[in-house]
């Protein structure tokens, strides 16, 4: 169970509501909404939100009066909640959200709020549901569903290519022990499988079964057809339902399509893939050597066929987006000729804004990116190159202009750059460097173990099993993620051990900043560790250690008596899976015959009075 990470909570998971230290502040149900969305979905436009919860020529007005009584409901307790025209809204650092699970669903009572923040409200509750604790993944999704499917009734099921909508349909059904039906045909107590341009059916039907479940395929991709349409005129919102299916976790397709495969090649799949199971299948059936990752022809297909449903111009201004792996500034919005088209690439689901305009699914960028031809690919990123310098974005520069073939003073570039990033950089071009100093280790008897008691966790991509912590990082999580555990009274020993696969451009990132993992101190004094791949171990100068990010993690660390601990990711593309343990340092009675380890120091001098003593 996490302790509190902010004076006040949103609880996930039963009925929605806001508490104060323990007690419960009576909201609006649309103020709570607003909250739920922005702690969910990140940093989010007015219009956006407006749209969402009102979606009338009022919205912008009603938006106002609600962030108003927000702003009441909190300033008796000396909090302010938004500065006056701040847009996008973000949630404050004093709200965070309560993951402790808890019975029922996630945000109980704001169903009815309005038909689109439903369907938000419902693709959240599905990835939230298959994602918890229980029965794997979508088997847990799909009992969920059918515990509380009441006949008849319709249910929309959007996803991206690949997503396994059929497959899920097909779970549905016999769970629910009736037969799965493609279209309209037959009756009774049946499953109707409605796939686009559902040309064959007519809303009548629907509308007049007693007895029949209707899935409604929906792509991620495009705006509500006409037939969606209808029914969220016509059938009963009481009766319809919405999932976003989503895609397969970590766990989940390791334990199954990528059960038999050595970690760092299940990773790069996984990381391909996006999790979608189609996507994993159809790479998995192509043989590839080296590192060029295959673009299976299905795949493609699937979404050059998602992507055609755009105008010309905004599918172009799409492919010219995808050579850049990661969040657009303004200049190269416009550098890749993208600005004009950004509401109908937003409306269409393929980019979404937090903060900064990015690819809603990193996976689909890809294949955006592998599908050009060598030319127009070099053309867009020398294009993209010639922003980033203007910008002074000097690493994303050098990215681009590498993988437009061009070439460049690699030597000169990196001795530019500061502390751990040239070491990284360098690294990843093969021109090792000597650090300042030797890492600090020693060899500690290891005692009993201790319990690590989480105070927070933070930033997308990240989860937490019991012991294990696990990153699926891709390059629009553009903030670090992780968890910081409570400081023990005593000195204490670490233990990291697992897998960790890093897919990081330049090895430091686009962004420069992009540290697979860090592990930091904050008592007594300040410091860290810093685990980039390819280099060797040692130290500079400020209190950090730079250590070698292997795919088989096996490092131990002494932390001093009073140091809270912060494990995090920046990558902007891996995938690292992690147990984490923490033991007392063993007494002096013990010491002889407990097992000893070796461990890095991050203080000198702690090696120094152990050697004195």
């Amino acid at each position: 169970m996490s302790k509190s990470g902010g004076p006040i909570q949103l609880k996930l998971w039963g009925p929605a509501r806001l508490e104060y230290q323990g007690r419960e502040l009576k909201l609006q149900r649309k103020g709570l909404a607003i909250l739920y969305y922005l702690a969910l979905e990140g940093a989010t436009r007015r219009e956006v939100l407006a749209d969402l919860l009102w979606g009338h020529s009022a919205a912008s007005q009603n938006l106002r009066v609600e962030l108003h009584r927000l702003g009441q409901a909190l300033a008796p307790l000396g909090y302010t909640l938004f500065k006056a025209g701040e847009d996008p809204l973000q949630l404050p650092p004093f709200i965070t959200l309560d993951r402790t699970p808890a019975p029922g669903a996630p945000m109980e009572g704001l169903e009815e709020i309005s038909v689109e923040f439903r369907a938000w409200l419902e693709g959240q509750r599905s990835q939230l549901m298959a994602n918890s604790s229980g029965m794997v993944g979508r088997e847990r999704l799909v009992q969920e569903v059918a515990s509380q499917i009441v006949l008849p009734s319709v249910l929309i099921l959007t996803g991206r290519p690949g997503s396994g909508r059929t497959a899920f349909a097909q779970a549905l059904a016999k769970a629910l022990g009736m037969p799965f039906l493609e279209g309209p045909r037959g009756g009774g107590k049946a499953l109707h499988y409605l796939r686009p341009p559902y040309a064959d059916v007519s809303i009548e039907r629907i509308l007049t079964d007693r007895d029949g479940l209707w899935v409604v395929e929906r792509s991620s991709y495009g705006e509500d057809p006409r037939l969606i349409l209808e029914l969220r005129s016509h059938y009963p919102a009481e009766r319809t339902r919405y999932i976003t299916l989503p895609p397969l976790s970590w766990a989940e397709a390791r334990a199954s399509v990528l059960a038999n495969l050595p970690f760092a090649q299940a990773a790069r799949l996984f990381l391909a893939s996006g999790g979608s199971p189609g996507h994993l299948r159809e790479l998995l059936a192509v043989p590839h050597n080296g590192s060029e990752m295959p673009l299976p022809q299905r795949v493609r297909a699937q979404v050059q066929l998602e992507s055609r449903m755009l105008s010309l111009e905004a599918r172009l201004a799409l492919e010219r987006l995808s050579v850049h792996p990661g969040p657009y500034s303004q200049g190269l919005l416009d550098a890749l000729e993208a600005t004009p088209y950004l509401d109908e690439l937003e409306r269409r689901g393929w980019l979404i804004y937090a903060g900064q305009w990015q690819f809603s699914d990193d996976a689909s960028r890809r294949v955006l990116y592998l599908g050009l031809q060598p030319g127009r690919r070099q053309q867009y990123h020398r294009q993209a190159a010639l922003q980033c310098a203007m910008e002074e974005q000097r690493m994303a520069e050098a990215y681009h202009r590498l993988m437009a073939g061009d070439t460049a003073d690699w030597g000169t570039f990196v001795n530019t750059l500061p502390g751990w990033t040239r070491y990284g950089l360098k690294a990843w071009l093969g021109m090792h460097e000597t650090l300042p100093m030797a890492p600090s280790l020693s060899e500690v008897a290891k005692g009993s173990e201790l319990v690590l008691l989480e105070e927070a966790r933070f930033g997308q991509g990240f989860e937490v099993d019991g012991r294990h912590v696990r990153w699926m990082r891709t390059p629009s999580q553009s903030t670090a993620s992780g968890i910081i555990w409570a400081a023990h009274d005593e000195a204490s020993l670490l233990h990291l051990k697992g897998n960790a696969y890093v897919e990081n451009p330049l090895g430091v990132g686009i962004s420069g900043r992009a540290a697979p993992l860090v592990l930091e101190i904050q008592e007594p004094r300040e410091a860290r560790a810093i685990f980039l791949p390819g280099i060797q171990a040692g130290a500079l100068a400020d209190n950090a250690l730079l250590l070698p990010l292997q795919e088989e993690l096996d490092v131990w660390f002494r932390v001093p008596a009073g140091a809270s601990i912060r494990l995090t990711s920046s990558a902007e593309s891996g995938l690292i899976d992690l147990e984490v343990t923490s033991y007392r340092v063993a007494p002096p009675l013990l010491a002889q015959s407990a097992p000893k380890v070796e461990v890095f120091e991050f203080f000198r001098s702690a090696v120094e009075a152990a050697r004195k003593n």
